[in-house]
């Protein structure tokens, strides 16, 4: 395989708001990469439900069927995309699968990050080699097995100027600066994107809406400031980089009572969408001041995510930094939405051809590491 010049692999991603499956076929050759199909599958709502509701408490049990109910699913959309695209199953060569994360915190002695979806039923279902587990043998070398995003920001938008930023906006909000080589990268996780916002709406509205559309609920709303101040004393704000974060810092709990505290001080709903917002606006921008404008001097920000669509967030970032350009990745080729199950492609990519790189500067792993893990078919 390690002779062959051109490699055809299937990403595989699902954010933790599990809003949608997203997968991509990506070519990867010595000129590059490059997103050959896309699409985007809706999880059925018992099954999301499932999903949204699972974590560090639900029994093994439990996650274990969860995780087979979750291969099952995952196989057969991907059998789905392959016939709706006319793929030949024998050009790909696999299948890179980030799985569901229900859990993952960042602890000063040991990161706990836990993704399920049963890869040999996606091997043995698809008949297609399927690479997992991405993140455990980061954790095992004293990394914390996040962020992966700056693997791919390294590799993409060749044309554009470095330094430069790339911010994700998923659930959670990532962040790298790219610098000339890779080893001069840094990236981290910021804090919430999305998933405050979004938790707030399953609560309020009893899982029949998952998001603020375009911001229209936060632009109706004001910032409530003992709220935001609230949020932006959590602990983790504090931390230097390399760090990452996920449900247990701003997790459903967390969101509920934010909920709470926002009812019990008579905070309309609007005002509460607000200053959840003006968090994720005012955390993102005051960890680039911290950790990025003392060491570089970037001019522009390459934003992907969920959270492009939301012209509140957008807006605020660019009145919060103007002197920073930010371009959305569709804008350079790089469809925002289908971004993560791109570096899942990549990754599967980089473990089939035995590319281990060194990530000390991104997830703080001591030595050079090979991501993932083999199920063959």
């Amino acid at each position: 395989m390690l002779s062959k010049k051109t490699f055809n692999l299937i990403g595989v991603n699902s954010g933790t708001s599990a809003d949608s499956l997203d997968i991509a076929l990506v070519k990867f050759n010595k000129s590059g990469l490059s997103l050959e199909f896309a699409a985007t599958y809706e999880f059925p709502p018992v099954l999301r439900k499932e999903i949204l509701s699972s974590g560090p408490k639900s029994s093994i049990y439990d996650i274990e069927v969860l995780s087979l109910k979750l291969g099952d699913f995952v196989s057969r959309k991907i059998n789905q995309f392959i016939a709706k695209n006319k793929i030949l199953s024998s050009s790909i060569d696999g299948i890179g699968l980030h799985g569901q994360t229900i859990h993952h915190s960042q602890e000063v002695s040991q990161t706990i990050s836990i993704q399920i979806t049963e890869a040999d039923i996606v091997s043995t279902k698809t008949g297609l080699t399927t690479i997992y587990d991405f993140r455990k043998k980061d954790i095992v070398l004293g990394g914390a097995g996040a962020p992966l995003v700056p693997i791919l920001d390294f590799h993409l938008f060749p044309k554009i100027k470095r330094p430069f930023i790339c911010q994700n906006l998923g659930g959670i909000a990532n962040s790298t600066l790219v610098e000339k080589t890779f080893l001069k990268c840094i990236g981290y996780d910021s804090g919430p994107a999305n998933c405050l916002i979004d938790r707030a709406f399953q609560i309020k509205h009893k899982s029949k809406i998952f998001f603020d559309k375009d911001g229209a609920t936060a632009r109706r709303g004001k910032v409530i400031p003992s709220l935001l101040s609230k949020i932006l004393r959590s602990p983790f704000f504090s931390l230097m980089p390399p760090k990452s974060t996920g449900n247990k810092e701003f997790g459903i709990e967390y969101t509920n009572n934010l909920f709470r505290y926002s009812l019990q001080k008579g905070i309309r709903f609007n005002d509460l969408v607000c200053t959840l917002s003006t968090a994720t606006i005012e955390s993102i921008a005051s960890s680039y001041e911290r950790f990025i404008f003392p060491i570089s001097t970037p001019t522009q920000v390459i934003v992907s995510g969920g959270g492009v669509r939301n012209s509140f967030i957008m807006e605020g970032l660019r009145e919060r930094l103007p002197a920073l350009d930010f371009i959305p990745s569709d804008e350079l080729g790089i469809p925002s939405k289908y971004k993560e199950a791109i570096l899942f492609a990549l990754l599967g990519y980089l473990r089939l051809t035995n590319k281990s790189f060194l990530l000390k500067n991104l997830t703080g792993s001591k030595k050079k590491v090979l991501l993932g893990k083999i199920s063959s078919p």
